[in-house]
């Protein structure tokens, strides 16, 4: 395993003996702003509380960016406060929650502050800032984008050595895109086998998982009632508690078996449903109020979606799927430059096709569009994360995610700085 350096608030690789002071003591926070009333949170408890409150308001303003909530949790304030007020109330949460005593619950505190941050950072977006996608990772997700290094013309001579043909590249990659095609009413079936596939492989024999994945329902919409969804017409996931959970697909367009495979195990078991499930009995069990809601911002989610990518490992994959997914470098690297203005919308949709080689490059950038710097929440996007993950949770012969490990990063909220952290540590869980 290459060594791993911790890195400061300036996205400057530092030793570790840096790495005690900024992230294992938790000393890394803001200061506060001056103000002449004390906070009136003592507790982490109460900072959690506190959390919770304002992710529900803003999901009042902003419904895409909350996940699922448990029930359970507080509830949103009353009157619903302004954006404005949000903003005002999480820059003052994240001072107090950074500078309270830690008590033993430094891990859990360091988690408060950058939910908090991000939970800012998400409405100050709604309020009109416009940050460049670097920063906003950064900010939202704790990421550091580091541009992808690959060499475009190895990466499409793999390709061109699995598809074999005479007509150009693109066009080759189009036929076997189509050749994986099944229809919408073998779908089901194709899903039903790939989650069932998925479960064995990605969970411990000591901890198989507090449900089985047929709790995992899937509804099969038209494209009308998909784009009428808050998240527009990409497959989605939601959960519905008690250990139910569903995946939405759009029903009337024929799917790729390749990518139903890669949805199971990404979205289910070891997947986003299973995060889900252990989150609720993390909840239940610990009565942390923030574990009762999973928005789609803040460190958790890059923990929670860098976990799904290393899952999607696990799917059966031809030498050519294997290979055209091995251009997510270009692909990443592409929808980068367009959110940062640095491509225009003809130019990355031309890039998505004939570079990057995707099926489909048009939905590509709907989902850019809509979700913004959450479409580069990929592992790839920071190097040093993406190392940490595997280091932390491929810890046992049963696939890419570690049970145990998963649970003590829900259970204590992890960030991609503690990731980092604990890959430096012998003995890791």
């Amino acid at each position: 395993m290459d060594p791993i350096r911790k890195r400061d608030r300036r996205g400057v690789a530092s030793s570790p003996g840096r790495l005690a002071a900024s992230v294992l003591l938790g000393l890394s926070c803001a200061a506060p702003a001056e103000r002449a009333d004390p906070a009136p949170w003592r507790t982490a408890d109460e900072f959690g509380a506190e959390f919770v409150r304002l992710a529900l308001a803003l999901a009042e303003h902003d419904p895409l960016f909350l996940d699922y909530r448990f029930p359970g949790t507080p509830t949103a304030p009353s009157p619903l406060p302004s954006l404005a007020e949000i903003e005002a109330r999480a820059e003052r949460l994240a001072s107090a929650a950074g500078q309270a005593p830690r008590n033993g619950q430094e891990s859990r505190l360091r988690s408060l502050t950058a939910s908090a941050e991000a939970l800012r950072t998400r409405v100050r977006s709604l309020l009109g800032e416009h940050l460049p996608p670097a920063e906003e990772l950064r900010r939202l997700f704790g990421l550091r984008w580091t541009r992808p290094a690959f060499d475009l013309d190895r990466l499409q001579f793999r390709v061109e050595r699995d598809l074999p043909g005479l007509a150009p590249l693109r066009v080759r990659a189009s036929r076997h895109y189509r050749a994986g095609e099944v229809s919408p009413d073998a779908a089901p079936e194709v899903l039903r086998q790939a989650l069932a596939a998925c479960r064995p492989a990605g969970t411990t024999s000591s901890s198989p998982g507090p449900a089985p994945p047929e709790s995992l329902e899937v509804e099969w919409l038209t494209a009308g009632r998909m784009a009428e969804e808050a998240t527009g017409a990409t497959p989605f996931y939601r959960y519905r508690g008690a250990g139910r959970g569903v995946l939405r697909l759009p029903g009337d367009r024929p799917l790729r078996a390749a990518e139903l495979r890669r949805l199971a195990c990404h979205e289910g078991y070891p997947g986003h449903h299973l995060q889900a499930v252990v989150a609720e009995a993390q909840f239940r069990e610990t009565g942390w109020p923030e574990l009762g809601v999973v928005p789609l911002y803040g460190p958790r989610t890059a923990v929670f979606e860098g976990l799904a990518a290393l899952a999607e490992t696990l799917a059966p994959s031809s030498p050519a799927d294997t290979a055209l997914r091995s251009l997510e470098p270009v692909v990443l690297a592409i929808l980068f430059d367009y959110l940062d203005g640095k491509r225009t919308r003809l130019e990355a949709l031309r890039a998505l096709d004939f570079d990057a080689l995707v099926p489909d490059p048009h939905a590509l950038l709907a989902h850019a569009d809509r979700f913004g710097s959450y479409a580069l929440a990929r592992p790839a996007a920071d190097p040093e994360f993406h190392r940490a993950l595997r280091a932390v949770f491929a810890e046992d012969d049963t696939g890419p995610v570690s049970s145990k490990a998963l649970r003590r990063a829900i259970r204590e909220g992890l960030t991609p700085d503690d990731l980092i952290a604990l890959a430096l540590r012998p003995g890791r869980p």
